[in-house]
């Protein structure tokens, strides 16, 4: 099992609600990441970052905002991933907003003689389309373009010219809110097509067990998948997410728990941190720092 990461920085909100999020990289970078990464014993390259995107208002496609700029983030966070797993070794994506996710699990997913898995730690499932929500914000619809749902994007679940790049099966929803803000099409859509569910409630009472659960329920692949929307912890513990609600979602330590679980795995190959906010943060840094550690120590397996 190789313990050799690639980094790469993917600023991008441009598919978000709102800016921001696009300043998690080089932020992460000056709390202490790579330096953080490299003491908790992993072996690090840092490959800088993407071109970066700022969030902008897009009237002129209120469904779907700034969806040439997503789908062109997105593949070459593909082609990053892509040829890292290539390579034989693990990849680490720091965004910027969830639709970074897409282009990482494409990318990961690109030979399809690996058997692979998805676990999606979030409340939230990201199964909503631009004919389900009227939010236009493509960062909430990963998953279902990812699933090739209807009502999805050509040019967004096809990055790598194929849809669906996930089967139901392949993927499990690890912390998802069922009664948290999730719209109704989201938790039919779930439903109906039997996506395989930990709930939040499980990941805060045992994390190791909510992640064990996630993977058990994976079945036999060859290669474990995450994506992290820091949206899962809740914002009064560790105020870094998008998501300011409070006294919603997990604490950091719990994540922590279950990405460590799911790391110390032979089949852990990459991570997509997304949803991560620097400016929610305090001023001298320090809820950053603490997050730097946390994702350090969780990625080697500790």
């Amino acid at each position: 099992m190789t313990n050799k990461f690639k980094l790469i920085g993917a600023p991008s909100s441009a598919g978000a609600h709102a800016p921001g999020q696009e300043k998690a990289p080089v932020e992460l970078r000056k709390a202490g990441l790579i330096n953080d990464l490299t003491q908790a014993g992993l072996n690090i390259e840092d490959c800088g970052d993407l071109p970066g995107h700022r969030y902008t208002n897009d009237p002129g496609s209120p469904k779907a905002r700034n969806i040439n700029t997503v789908v062109d983030n997105a593949k070459r966070v593909m082609e990053f991933v892509s040829s890292t797993v290539a390579d034989g070794d693990k990849y680490i994506v720091i965004g910027g907003d969830c639709s970074n996710g897409v282009g990482s699990i494409t990318g990961a997913m690109r030979d399809k003689s690996i058997r692979s898995g998805v676990i999606y730690l979030d409340m939230h499932g990201d199964l909503n389309t631009p004919e389900t929500v009227d939010s236009g914000a493509l960062d909430w619809m990963g998953v279902a373009h990812l699933l090739g749902a209807d009502g999805t994007i050509k040019a967004y679940s096809e990055l790598d010219g194929y849809s669906p790049v996930l089967k139901n099966e392949q993927i499990v929803l690890l912390g998802w809110d069922y009664q948290g803000c999730n719209s109704d099409s989201e938790r039919e859509a779930i439903i109906r097509r039997k996506i395989n569910v930990v709930f939040l409630d499980e990941l805060i009472k045992n994390p190791i067990a909510a992640a064990n659960k996630a993977i058990k329920l994976l079945g036999e692949v060859d290669q474990i998948l995450v994506h992290f929307d820091v949206d899962v912890i809740d914002f009064a513990k560790c105020p870094l997410s998008e998501n300011y609600r409070h006294g919603e979602g997990c604490s950091l330590e719990d994540a922590k728990t279950a990405i460590s679980t799911i790391a110390d795995t032979d089949e852990f190959k990459g991570i997509t941190v997304a949803q991560l906010n620097p400016d929610h943060g305090e001023e001298n840094q320090k809820t950053l720092k603490q997050f730097s550690k946390a994702l350090a120590s969780a990625l080697a397996g500790k």
